[in-house]
Formats: structure tokens, C-alpha cells, sequence
């Protein structure tokens, strides 16, 4: 049962909200409350598009600073796991409020209350939260709060860290110390978590991240206290797999935890890899070497969930994407292939494979957004008065709202120069006020006299006064204003038109080499393409996509509206690996695609004709040189060598 709001001020209490609005949006129906808020499930008027309003309903100051910090470092930050904040502000009548897009999303604790979860799903949720805890100490932004009430997680496995209110930031110092430790701190919390403290380190979130990753391998509340060892009697398999790990996790000493949240989450799914296996067909993660892994895209959850039906071609990429990562990682393979590289050319450097020292092994898809949307443009109407036609009777018609009035359909995504069109309901009939109704008004040239006396001439005797020959005598001639009709018509008229603009984006590749860039863009092939709704939360769990998404409703401004948007995306895979050559720190990059069709994977080892065709689908990359120089040179000096015997002898002669 739902907690029942609390009366607004100046507001009589009731359980239906569909008649209250706050500035742009309307509120619907309640759907949560945590410690600080009620939220809401609203629409913002002018997008028409769905959102969730939280409203702060405590008052203290301490409460109105954490909803103000929570809103502001949402705002200010970005992550594809990290719940936004879109808009916030103060309303005269509810108070303080925030905005978060729309998504279809659980609390994990509501998850964890039906019992344990998924072994792959529980190791993408600590995944992705070891992402953004990372992202988040990367800006020097500690969470204190990290737990399953404050997890999002959408059906397609999307997590989302909500909750900032007890964010330590360097920029936005809050102090804690009114506020009682006991009702705050919570079975996640690490140990020697103080609130009054405003420094905090990232070892309270590695702990809290321990304490949320036993919870979902074991199904129970982590146990509190100094953990000096886990008690695995009756408890999963993986619990036992991963108790080493999660006892450097959940360290009662700060310094002995994991130097980073992703560094934690790593070794994790190292310990479970056997596990891993049996809930997957196509990855043999045991088979692998210690140092590889796979990353999943947020955009990959989103299009083979619910979306699969619309994403054939998508699966058909993401799956072939995978059997190729699960061929580059067995064991020893990358060594072998490495060596086979070397031997291509005889001036790169040899038994590459041998020379190089692995630190990490990674693949992952880079993927390139293209969004086609059609804007429909109206302009605000504006009142325009003509005369009433002869035939035209006044007719009793409902108001319309300027959006919701039908407009001829879009020619496919073709721009429009569109027209002006009346606004149905804003026609106002009314007695034309210069002529009364008469249809005819004075004449201006004779005044209404009928006649007029021409000027006089010099010399010439006085003229006789004439008919009018504006009027011809009858002192009246027809209202122009109301063309004779003796009525007018008010009418309220906008402008309309269309317009297709295209907007692109990509995965962030910034860090990676020009070179890498350039050549991911250039192998990417379509995986994608059909139209969205661009309000659709799907979208909007991919970081790039759904900044891409915001810029391209962004740009109808005001007066304009997104019609119909086409998504097309292309996609590259990519292994990325680190390690060390000659003591000097090297990248490699293999970039292409997966080309072998042999049933290489029942073996460690794939044959030699497989690793052929994989060869010739991939290209590799290098930040360091990997020429052989000392064969170069060998060779350079054996030519000198030649042509100055040549021409010492061709001087002797």
C-alpha cells in the first residue's frame, strides 16, 4: 500500500492527483517514497513526454541541503549507469522538486526480497555499479550511500545508482553531523563510516559494493561486525568461490580493500568463471585467459531484451561479436596469433607473441548512433480579423489544443514548408464596429453629401457643384473593413512546418588512439536500423544514445515537436590489449571482424585453417612501434654495402 502524500500548502487533500500541475508538468499517480521524497509519475506538458517528480516532503534544513546536493551532482555528472537528473526547482505550493527520465526499473531490494538472483544477472549488476563508483571516484565524489534500496534495475539487467543525498564532494561540502548515525547507516555500510566526516575515501563504496555482492550471491544481509571469515555452511557454491574476494572486500582495515571498485569486480567474476560458464552457451570464461574479459554495452541489454523481435540483425552482430571474443581469449591463443602476425612480414618484430608480457585482454563493441528525427514546427497562434463570408454562420466548436489539432500525415522524412492554418474553437463573431452592421460607411470624399464642388480654377468662373463619383450621389460607400457583410470574424492562426535534421554520436573512443578511431569508424557495419519512440526508457539506458536522444528533443525548442525518429546504429568489435614489451607499457588493438566458421571452440586450441580466416578479418594496432629495426638496418647497410661495391668497381674498371 502505497503512503499516502502529505496535504500541500494551500492544497485540499485528496488521492487523485490527475488535476495538479507543477510548473511544466503534470503529476499522475504516486509510485514510491523514500527517506527524503514522494515521487511521482508525471508528464512535462510541452514534450508530452514521461517523467518521474520527487518532491521533498521534510523540511528541515539538513533535509532541503541533501535533496539540493543529491539534485545537483545528478545534474552536473554523466554515466550510463547513474540515474539523471533532468530539471529540478522550487515551486511556490509543493516546495522543492526533481526530475529523473522515465524508466521502467526495481529497486534491487525488491528483486532481493524473491529470493537469490541469476548468477550472470548478479555479476551485471556488481559490474555495472563497480562502472559507476569508479566513474564517480574518478571526480572525486565518494557515494557513502551505496545499497540495494538505492539500485535501479530495469528487466533488461540496466542498474542505475540513485540517491546522492549523503554524497561527499570536494565542491560541495555538507555537514552531516546533526544527523543520527544509527538510523543511517545500514548493514552496506563499512565500518568505520562517520556522516560528521566531510572527507571520505573510495573504500567505503568498495565495502558497500562487497556488502551488496555477498547479498546477492548468498541471498542474506551481509554479516556485520569485523569480518574475519564467511560462514559457508548451507550457502551457494559461488558464495564459497568467492569468499576470498569478498573478505578483501568487506576488510575491516581500509587499506587492504581493493584499490578501485572495477579492480573488485574483476577478480570477482575471475573466481566465479567455472560458475559463469554453465549459465552461458556461447563463452567458455574458464577456458580464458586470467587477464581477459568481456564488456557488455548498456545498448546491448536494451536492444536483446524486449526489443529482440525488432533486433535480428542486432542479435545476429552481438552474438557473432561474442564468439569472437570467446575465440581471442582461450588460452595461449593471442600468443599464437601474435606470432602468426609477426611472421607476415619479415621486417615486424619476431615471436611478438613470446615478447609481450599480458596485463589485461578486453573486447567490447564500439558502437556509431545516427538519429533521423522530423520536426513538426507551430507557431504560437496569434489573433488575425477578416470579413465574415456571405455563406459563413457562426458554429458552436470545442477549443482545441494547438497540438492536438490534425495536420495533413508526414510525407516520409521529407522537410515541409507547411502553411497557416486556423485553430478550430478561436473563431469570434462580431459587428463590424466601423460601419455598426450597416455593411456601409460615410463617403470620404464628399462627406456624405452626395455632391462636391469642384476646385476653382484662376481665371475660370466658379464651378457647379457634381455628383460624387465615389459614392454617385448616395453619401455611402461599402465598409472595406467588413467588406459590406457588417460582421467581422476574429481568428486565432499559427504557422506550420517540417523539417528532418540528422544527429550523430558514438560510444566515447576518446581515449583510444587516432589510428583506433578512424579505423573503427571504417569497419562499422549497419546492426540496427528501425524508427523509435524517442520517450521509449529502452533507449535511454545507453549513455551515448541517450544523450543523443536529449540533444535531438532539445532541438524542437519550444514551438516544435520530434514526429517520427529513425535509429540507425552501426557497430565494430574491438580486443583491446595491455601489457608490457620490452619493459616499455604497450596497447594492441585488434579491430575487424569474425571471420572464422570452423567449430574451432570444442577444443582449447583453434585449428590452424580457423586462426587463418581470423587472421585476415582483423587489423592490429599499436601505440609503440612493432618493427624490427635491427633487421631494417641490417638491411639497409647490406644495400649500401652492394652499391658502393657497385660503384667501386664500376670506377676500377
Amino acid at each position: 500500500m502505497s503512503t499516502p502524500r502529505p496535504t500541500i500548502r494551500g492544497e485540499r487533500r485528496s488521492n487523485d492527483t490527475n488535476d495538479l500541475e507543477l510548473r511544466d508538468y503534470r503529476l499522475h499517480e504516486q509510485v514510491g517514497q523514500d527517506e527524503l521524497s514522494i515521487i511521482y509519475r508525471a508528464t512535462h506538458q510541452t514534450l508530452n513526454r514521461p517523467v518521474y517528480v520527487a518532491i521533498l516532503r521534510r523540511h528541515d534544513w539538513i533535509s532541503n541541503s541533501r535533496f539540493q546536493l543529491a539534485a545537483r551532482l545528478a545534474a552536473s555528472l554523466s554515466h550510463p549507469h547513474l540515474l539523471p537528473v533532468i530539471d529540478a526547482g522550487h515551486d511556490d505550493r509543493y516546495g522543492d522538486y526533481m526530475v529523473t527520465p522515465y524508466i521502467d526499473a526495481r529497486p534491487l531490494s525488491d528483486i532481493l526480497a524473491e529470493g537469490i538472483p541469476d548468477l550472470s544477472f548478479a555479476m551485471r549488476v556488481i559490474n555495472q555499479m563497480a562502472a559507476v563508483l569508479d566513474y564517480l571516484h574518478e571526480q572525486q565524489i565518494v557515494h557513502r550511500d551505496v545499497q540495494p534500496a538505492n539500485i535501479l534495475v530495469t528487466p533488461q539487467g540496466n542498474a542505475y545508482l540513485t540517491n546522492l543525498s549523503l554524497a561527499a564532494a570536494p565542491d560541495t561540502p555538507l555537514d552531516l553531523s546533526t544527523l543520527s548515525e544509527a538510523e543511517y547507516l545500514t548493514p552496506y555500510s563499512a565500518p568505520e563510516l562517520h556522516l560528521a566526516q566531510t572527507e571520505a575515501h573510495r573504500a567505503l563504496d568498495i565495502y558497500s559494493l562487497g556488502a551488496v555482492a555477498y547479498h546477492l550471491l548468498s541471498g542474506e544481509l551481509p554479516p556485520s561486525g569485523l569480518i574475519a571469515e564467511l560462514d559457508l555452511a548451507g550457502k551457494p557454491p559461488a558464495l564459497a568461490l568467492a569468499e576470498r574476494v569478498l573478505l578483501r572486500m568487506l576488510s575491516p582495515q581500509p587499506s587492504l580493500r581493493f584499490p578501485s571498485a572495477g579492480a573488485a569486480a574483476n577478480s570477482l567474476r575471475l573466481a566465479l568463471r567455472t560458475l559463469l560458464d554453465l549459465t552461458t552457451t556461447d563463452m567458455e570464461e574458464s577456458r580464458w585467459e586470467a587477464c581477459a574479459e568481456w564488456f557488455e554495452n548498456p545498448l546491448e541489454l536494451a536492444l536483446t531484451a524486449e526489443l529482440s523481435d525488432l533486433a535480428d540483425q542486432f542479435n545476429d552482430f552481438l552474438t557473432e561479436s561474442r564468439k569472437r571474443a570467446d575465440h581471442l581469449h582461450r588460452r595461449d591463443y593471442l600468443r599464437k596469433w601474435l606470432n602468426r602476425w609477426s611472421r607476415q612480414h619479415p621486417f615486424r618484430r619476431q615471436s611478438l607473441g613470446q615478447l609481450i608480457e599480458f596485463e589485461t585482454i578486453a573486447s567490447y563493441n564500439i558502437y556509431f548512433y545516427e538519429l533521423k528525427v522530423l520536426y513538426e514546427f507551430r507557431t504560437s497562434p496569434k489573433p488575425q480579423i477578416r470579413p465574415m463570408q456571405l455563406d459563413e454562420r457562426p458554429i458552436a466548436e470545442p477549443v482545441i489544443d494547438l497540438w492536438k489539432m490534425q495536420l495533413p500525415p508526414p510525407k516520409d522524412f521529407a522537410s515541409e514548408a507547411g502553411g497557416e492554418v486556423v485553430l478550430p474553437g478561436s473563431r469570434r463573431f462580431f459587428t463590424c464596429p466601423d460601419c455598426q452592421g450597416s455593411g456601409q460607411v460615410q463617403c470620404p470624399q464628399c462627406q456624405g453629401k452626395g455632391m462636391i464642388k469642384p476646385r476653382a480654377k484662376r481665371g475660370e468662373p466658379e464651378p457647379v457643384e457634381q455628383t460624387c463619383p465615389q459614392c454617385r450621389g448616395y453619401g455611402k460607400v461599402r465598409c472595406e473593413k467588413c467588406a459590406g457583410n457588417g460582421n467581422l470574424v476574429e481568428e486565432k492562426v499559427f504557422h506550420w512546418s517540417r523539417k528532418a535534421i540528422a544527429h550523430e554520436n558514438n560510444d566515447d573512443s576518446e581515449g583510444l588512439p587516432p589510428r583506433v578511431q578512424a579505423l573503427l569508424r571504417q569497419r562499422a557495419r549497419k546492426v540496427y536500423e528501425a524508427e523509435i519512440d524517442l520517450y521509449d526508457s529502452h533507449w535511454h539506458s545507453a549513455g551515448p544514445l541517450s544523450m543523443l536522444i536529449e540533444k535531438a528533443i532539445k532541438e524542437a525548442g519550444e514551438q516544435g515537436r520530434p514526429l517520427r525518429a529513425l535509429l540507425q546504429i552501426k557497430g565494430a568489435m574491438v580486443t583491446q590489449i595491455n601489457g608490457l614489451l620490452d619493459e616499455q607499457e604497450c596497447e594492441l588493438y585488434l579491430i575487424g571482424q569474425y571471420e572464422a566458421q570452423a567449430e574451432a571452440g570444442a577444443s582449447d586450441q583453434p585449428s590452424r585453417d580457423s586462426a587463418e580466416r581470423l587472421l585476415g578479418g582483423e587489423t592490429l594496432v599499436s601505440t609503440i612501434s612493432l618493427w624490427n629495426w635491427e633487421r631494417i638496418a641490417l638491411v639497409v647497410l647490406s644495400v649500401l654495402f652492394v652499391v658502393m661495391a657497385v660503384v667501386v668497381g664500376s670506377m676500377m674498371m
